[in-house]
């Protein structure tokens, strides 16, 4: 049996994703699938999907330009590398597979095919007959009609094994020919057999208009408003600014009813919406995307350095993996990376990591001077084991700190926080606030929370770490103590910033810190909690706050044998003890 893989790039599909996932399975065994920063819902469906636990693979893309060929090229080889395909779809979201010449079956057809070979798939144009009704049922058991004749030109499925082992080649031109990579000349093809794609690149006014202005913003981004590369947005978006319906260039005129039920397998939507698309608010989304990008562009030319440093305990590997592969997807190019080692030997994956990553020893007193010494980033991005972060986070960062009026001390995000959880979620009405680093500690010690992401979502001046000696009093035998590194630097940079210092929190999630953690893990984070709640000098109402948010805390977890288990949870009772007595 064959290993069909389907891989696609998708931006603002909201209105068919789900029904082009749910028909692709019923032909192929995975999808792979790159949101291109859908602002319409199409990637929190993607992810809705996905948690029912379908097939699917997703990746976002934090490029705003309409990089088409070279994803779609990136996909298909992961696709058969890393997937083991023997066959590869590429196929945009609005291309549906089909037979509608016998009833043998799409999978046994792609079965069939030769993995050594580059196959030519006809394309047809299909549109619902009632675009303003039926939105929400599955596309392709709605009334449709499709053309007469055959389109233009066709899709390709690509034979997985001579596309990695023969005469190296590209897909290009939206995965419709191949191209030799040595002299560009065109790779032959096979037409497939029975086969077709139904191509729904019309299924509403609304839905066209808001495809072909976020393309064209997109595709101007890579090629300028002077290209021939889908040229025909132009002529759409200068419609849309003249408050003109825009009428597809594809619009069926010769076309045929057909019911397309008897050929495919009917699927029950769970997430699709039969409301219109916000086609202004997409246009604005788009032009806000390029328009960040262009502040980020400006920034780079600064060429500021960050030093990534990740700790490595050497007890949970799949963590360390994770944090890793965070490290290394960060997308901003003026890096470099260390590994702050609190047990012996290599951690795993740096040989194959394909970066210089230095390796610093922190199983002996006084590491923080050597990273004093070798770290020369102008910023620098902790990922403590476990923790991972986007990979747009650090550049976004940057750019923040870079372009700002006034002179932050530090900046993290607010992310994203959970029932009996250390981490918080602050919700900000603004897309970043700013704090007196005093009010945000007392806040800290009033709720019992450090910022969602854990330490990874914070971006540090180098001369902040320098000034705490590189947190090197936040380790206990490699147990990070968040809570008390954040009092550490909060303390530090209280005395030595001018005014107090200035803390930014910006509304943005980028982290993906522990959504789990263990009763270990949770409850050392409440020890760390009262004990600067016992040392601290703030004043007495935030103390006595934080001792209530403490007792009624501990006493929805007291008695639960979750908790029980841990070596730390007598210490707690007792604290919980020692705070009733404190308050009365």
């Amino acid at each position: 049996m064959k290993k069909i893989v389907l891989v696609s790039m998708v931006k603002n599909e909201a209105d068919i994703i789900e029904s082009f996932v749910r028909h692709s399975l019923t032909y192929a065994d995975e999808l792979i699938i790159a949101d291109h920063q859908s602002s319409d819902g199409t990637w929190e469906m993607l992810q809705k999907l996905r948690d029912e636990g379908l097939p699917l693979y997703l990746e976002r893309l934090y490029r705003v330009e309409l990089a088409h060929r070279e994803v779609m090229n990136r996909l298909t080889r992961e696709a058969i590398e890393h997937h083991g395909a023997d066959i590869v779809l590429p196929f945009d979201a609005d291309e549906f597979l089909v037979n509608t010449e016998n009833d043998i079956s799409c999978r046994q057809v792609l079965e069939a095919l030769d993995p050594e070979t580059l196959y030519a798939l006809r394309w047809r144009d299909y549109e619902p007959l009632d675009a303003s009704s039926g939105r929400d049922q599955f596309l392709l058991t709605r009334p449709c009609k499709r053309a007469r004749a055959w389109s233009r030109g066709q899709k390709t499925i690509v034979g997985g094994h001579g596309y990695v082992h023969g005469r190296p080649y590209e897909l290009i031109q939206g995965a419709h020919f191949g191209e030799y990579v040595d002299d560009g000349s065109a790779v032959p093809m096979v037409l497939a057999p029975l086969v077709h794609t139904a191509h729904f690149h019309w299924r509403s006014p609304d839905q066209y208009a808001t495809k072909v202005a976020t393309s064209w913003l997109n595709n101007v981004t890579k090629y300028t408003v002077h290209t021939i590369t889908a040229s025909y947005l132009k002529g759409c978006f200068e419609t849309l600014r003249r408050h003109e319906p825009v009428v597809s260039h594809t619009l069926l005129k010769d076309a045929e009813t057909l019911d397309l039920s008897p050929y495919v397998k009917a699927q029950t939507l769970r997430y699709t919406s039969s409301a219109p698309a916000d086609i202004q608010g997409n246009i604005m989304a788009a032009a806000e995307q390029i328009a960040e990008q262009l502040a980020e562009t400006k920034v780079l030319q600064r060429k500021k350095r960050v030093s990534l440093i990740l700790t490595w305990t050497g007890q949970d590997e799949a963590a360390w993996r994770k944090t890793l592969r965070s490290a290394l997807s960060v997308t901003y190019p003026y890096r470099d990376f260390f590994v702050l080692c609190f047990a012996d030997g290599m951690p795993q994956g740096l040989e194959q990591a394909g970066e210089k990553i230095l390796r610093i020893p922190a199983t002996q007193p006084g590491w923080a001077n050597e990273l004093e010494t070798c770290v020369q980033g102008d910023y620098v991005q902790w990922l403590l084991e476990g923790e991972s972060i986007t990979p747009d986070k650090v550049q976004k960062m940057v750019a923040f700190f870079e372009t700002q009026d006034i002179n932050y001390a530090v900046a993290f995000a607010s992310g994203l926080g959970h029932a009996q959880s250390p981490w918080w979620h602050i919700h900000l009405k603004e897309p970043a606030e700013a704090y007196h680093i005093r009010d945000v500690w007392q806040e800290f010690l009033k709720r019992g929370c450090c910022p969602a992401g854990g330490w990874s979502a914070g971006l540090f001046r180098r001369a902040s770490m320098s000034s705490v000696r590189w947190l090197e009093g936040g380790f206990l035998d490699g147990r990070p103590m968040i809570f008390a590194m954040w009092y550490q630097v909060f303390q530090t940079m209280m005395q030595t910033t001018s005014g107090g210092g200035i803390a930014a929190i910006l509304r943005t999630d980028f982290c993906n810190g522990r959504k789990a953690l263990s009763a270990d893990d949770f409850l050392w984070h409440q020890l760390q909690w009262a004990t600067l709640l016992q040392t601290s000098d703030c004043e007495s109402d935030v103390l006595r706050a934080g001792w209530e948010a403490f007792i009624a805390l501990g006493d929805e977890l007291k008695g639960q044998e979750k908790w029980r288990s841990s070596v730390f949870y007598p210490e707690v009772v007792r604290l919980l003890e020692d705070a009733r007595r404190r308050i009365v």
